[in-house]
């Protein structure tokens, strides 16, 4: 026993120091941002992503469409795409929809195909050229970090991700690009991936 926990169980301290021993550590968590805020959040915290996946040829985009609200949604035969064109018009894109969201099996699936995107896709240079000292083993798992990162802030200031999905949208200009409807309990935004040249 060490000398602080000796001295508090003789002096009848021992519950105090016991509450300290045995706190667990806990995340901090930031304030929240207001959820119209957060596309500028996510975007900010991107661009070190975003350049890691640059390259003499290619920029790479990564961002979200704006958020609104999913209050007034009722789940139906195609809500997901509903949602997904609530987005599009608060962008005032003027997009249509014409194809239904694609969801995916997990609601957390839109994390994998993050993070597989910057590490292992077509936004990672590597697999755009032949060339593997294109960018380093290191390089590439931050890649993967700082997509965790962005995914992280995300959820921390909308909620967790209950549903997602692939759906189709506005790319300007990408010659890659893939979009993904993320829904919270309260909340509804599109993630943009993209490459242009």
């Amino acid at each position: 026993m060490s000398g602080a926990r000796v001295f508090a169980y003789r002096t009848g301290r021992m519950s105090a120091v016991r509450r300290w021993w045995n706190a667990p550590t806990r995340r901090t968590r930031m304030p929240r941002l207001n959820p119209l805020d957060v596309p500028a959040a996510v975007s900010a915290a991107a661009e070190p992503l975003e350049g890691l996946l640059d390259d003499c040829n290619h920029v790479s985009s990564i961002h979200l469409f704006p958020v609104v609200p999913v209050a007034g949604t009722t789940p139906g035969h195609d809500w997901m795409k509903d949602l997904a064109q609530a987005v599009y018009d608060a962008g005032a894109t003027g997009y249509r929809l014409g194809a239904s969201v694609d969801p995916f099996e997990s609601p957390q699936a839109w994390r994998d195909v993050l993070r597989r995107e910057v590490t292992a896709g077509v936004m990672q240079p590597v697999h755009r050229y032949a060339d593997p000292d294109l960018r380093t083993p290191g390089e590439i798992r931050q890649a993967g970090e700082l997509a965790d990162g962005v995914a992280d802030l995300l959820e921390d200031h909308l909620g967790p991700v209950r549903c997602s999905g692939d759906v189709g949208g506005p790319h300007a200009g990408d010659i890659w690009w893939r979009n993904m409807l993320l829904v919270t309990s309260d909340w509804a935004t599109v993630l943009h991936l993209g490459i242009c040249d």
